[in-house]
């Protein structure tokens, strides 16, 4: 998938009117979500890194970019014996 692919999928939730001249609604301010491992993880932060090699068949000298999206680490809440559930 390319970033013009999700520019394009995404006008087409967040046009204000029919034309697309507008934009923002509800869907403007939700919140990104990644599956991993079968779970919702929420997107944190958003990275372009450059890739210095040339891609091959490209006209010119086009060097080639990536966007990353990085989900917040995961951390496991481990609760002292005494406020745990009994039983559980």
């Amino acid at each position: 998938m390319r970033v013009r692919d999700l520019q394009e999928f995404l006008s087409s939730f967040t046009a204000g009117n029919k034309s697309g001249t507008r934009q923002g609604n509800a869907v403007s301010d939700a919140v990104i979500y990644v599956e991993v491992n079968g779970q919702l993880q929420e997107i944190k932060k958003m990275e372009v890194h450059e890739n210095s090699q040339t891609i091959f068949g490209a006209k010119g000298n086009h060097q080639s970019h990536r966007l990353v999206m990085k989900t917040a680490p995961q951390h496991k809440l481990v609760l002292p014996g005494n406020l745990r559930t009994p039983g559980a």
